[in-house]
Order: C-alpha cells, then structure tokens, then sequence
C-alpha cells in the first residue's frame, strides 16, 4: 500500500513539475549599421545562443525587423512564431511577434492589433510617434493539456496619451479574447519606468511578476543599457505581466557576448511560472 501510494505521489509530482513554463521577453535592438561592433551582423549569433541556451517555451521578441525575424527562426530548432510587421500588418516594420516551442505548444488562436483608435488595421495612435502593435496567441500546452493566452507588445516611446490608452487597450482586449479567462502573460517593452500611470494601470489588474516571485530577484533590476558595459541599469522598462500563474522564479539576464558586450540594449526578461 504504501509502495502504491508513493509511485502515485511520485507521479503527481511529476505532473506537477512538468506543467511549470519558461517565458521571455526579449528586445533584441532593431538592425542598425551605425551600432558598429554592436550591429546585428556582429551579435545575431549570440543572441541566438543566449535563446538556445535558455530555451525558453515562449518568448516575445520587441523591435525584430524581418531580417531578425528570418535570422531567429532559422538559428532555433522547433520554433515558430505569430506576428506581423507593424507597417502594413505583414511584413513590413518591426515585429512584436511570439516564438514558442513547437514540441511543447500549439497554437489555437492568434492575431495582432494596433495600439491606436482604430486596432483593427495598421494606425497611429493618439500622440505616439510610431505605429504599435501587440500580437496575441491563445496556446494549448501538450503537456497539461491546459491553455492559455500569451500577448507580446512594445509601448510606444514618446506619447504619454498614447501609453495610457495602450494600457487601458491591453486590458479591454484581453476580456474580448478570452473569455474563457484563461490565464494571461503580458510581456513587452513599456518604455516606462514602474512609477508611470500606465504601468500602474497594468499592475494594478495584472501582477508584476518582478514583485510577485516566489523567489528573490536575480539579476539587476534595471533592463535596459543602451549597449554601455560600464554602468549598471537602473531602470526598468521591461516587463512580464501575469493572471492565473504561480510565479516560481523571476531574472533580468545580463550574460555577455565573448567580447564582453551586450547581445542587445536590453537584458531579456526570464520568469518561471506554473499553472
């Protein structure tokens, strides 16, 4: 009895364990030749090693333009990825597409909206200076068979009007899309430090999973660098929002390139959650 007791146990546990999911956002900095040493061409396979060593289930990628978009999928095995270009809803303009692991989700649903008046259709929105966009995916986990719904977005970063509205628009859409209220991430870049309107707005409905871990921080609590090595980030702009999630652990990754530089501007966001 107790034999049979502890397999159950045993296999309870493991179920358990087997549901936890791995989530990043990433900025990965746009390709620009004037980055110099710090241009895609000289870090693309360094980024796609950081991805493959973390291996995360999904992670949402902020200012990727369809060359990074190609150069990401090509490097990962078993990835795909939702997303469209923010300029004309295909493939033009940055990308704040959602890879995930194939051999670990599948997709049931997925789309993008703008983040303006008018979301249905590349836009502008209120005071931005750029189109925005964030692109949703509702995924099934093959291994709990449980699903959930993952957005990935990048704030605008000069419209006050606009980063409230984006926020109060995240918000609406994720009752709209779920209406099972499955559990919800949020990740992407907010271009707004934790004391702004919009960011309360989000946390005040969502939890900031910085501050909710189970676990203690890792990493420091800045994210964003502008590729300088020599000063630590204080400032984060970077974030991962969840509902519906135990948070078991959150990071900000600060790895280096073999050079001692920076993969991107930005330090991926890492956080381990469980149903």
């Amino acid at each position: 009895m107790n034999f049979r007791f502890s397999i159950v146990f045993l296999m309870a546990f493991a179920l358990g364990f087997s549901q936890d999911l791995k989530v990043m956002s990433f900025n990965i900095r746009l390709n620009v030749d004037s980055d110099k040493e710090n241009s895609w061409t000289n870090r693309k396979q360094e980024v796609a090693d950081l991805l493959t060593y973390y291996h995360p289930d999904y992670f949402g990628v902020q200012e990727a333009l369809p060359d990074q978009m190609k150069d990401i999928k090509t490097s990962l095995k078993n990835y795909d990825y939702v997303g469209v270009g923010r300029d004309d809803g295909k493939d033009k303009g940055e990308f704040s597409a959602i890879f995930y692991d194939t051999n670990r989700l599948q997709i049931v649903n997925s789309g993008t909206f703008w983040l303006s008046e008018t979301p249905e259709k590349p836009s502008k929105g209120w005071d931005a200076a750029l189109n925005r966009i964030c692109t949703y995916a509702v995924f099934k986990d093959k291994k709990s068979k449980k699903e959930f719904m993952a957005l990935n977005l990048h704030f605008d970063h000069i419209g006050n009007i606009a980063r409230v509205k984006s926020s109060e628009l995240i918000l609406k859409k994720i009752k709209e899309i779920n209406p099972k209220n499955l559990p919800v991430t949020v990740s992407g870049d907010f271009n707004l430090t934790e004391d702004s309107e919009p960011i309360k707005i989000m946390s005040q409905n969502l939890q900031d999973t910085f501050y909710h871990s189970e676990t203690k921080h890792y990493g420091p609590k800045g994210t964003f660098t502008g590729f300088n090595v020599n000063e630590v980030p204080k400032d984060r702009i970077d974030y991962i929002f969840v509902k519906g999630f135990k948070i078991k652990s959150h990071r900000h990754i600060n790895d280096r390139r073999e050079n001692l530089l920076y993969p991107s501007d930005h330090f991926p966001v890492l956080v381990d959650l469980q149903f």
